[in-house]
């Protein structure tokens, strides 16, 4: 079990999940375009913490790049069961309870079936 929760916690952009709340907390419910724009600087940043996280330099190893679009996937995932810019721009067909289903069906799987390169 522990090397579930090992592969599991490399997957999730924490670093990344803070930024978004702070900045998502200071937009005005108004202003859906600049919701929009930090949603998308925030994936921008998950890609670039997961590259840097997952490149050695020291032993000349490229960046994982299966991590980097599972952990993409993770954070737009998980932004929608948020809402964010998917609540005002999807309208009615917006459900919140399919993105807690997303991030359970996702959390739960891909570990079981991805194994990031140490």
């Amino acid at each position: 079990m522990s090397f579930y929760l090992d592969k599991l916690m490399k997957m999730i952009p924490t670093e990344v999940i803070g930024l978004y709340l702070v900045g998502s907390g200071i937009i005005p419910d108004d202003q859906h375009a600049y919701l929009l724009g930090w949603s998308t600087v925030c994936l921008i940043g998950v890609v670039i913490a997961r590259i840097a996280g997952t490149r050695d330099k020291a032993a000349n190893k490229p960046p994982q790049a299966g991590l980097v679009v599972v952990s993409a996937i993770a954070f737009v995932i998980w932004v929608y069961s948020l809402g964010g810019p998917f609540k005002w721009y999807m309208g009615a067909n917006y459900k919140p309870f399919l993105g807690s289903l997303f991030v359970l069906v996702w959390t739960f799987v891909v570990p079981l079936v991805y194994t990031p390169a140490d």
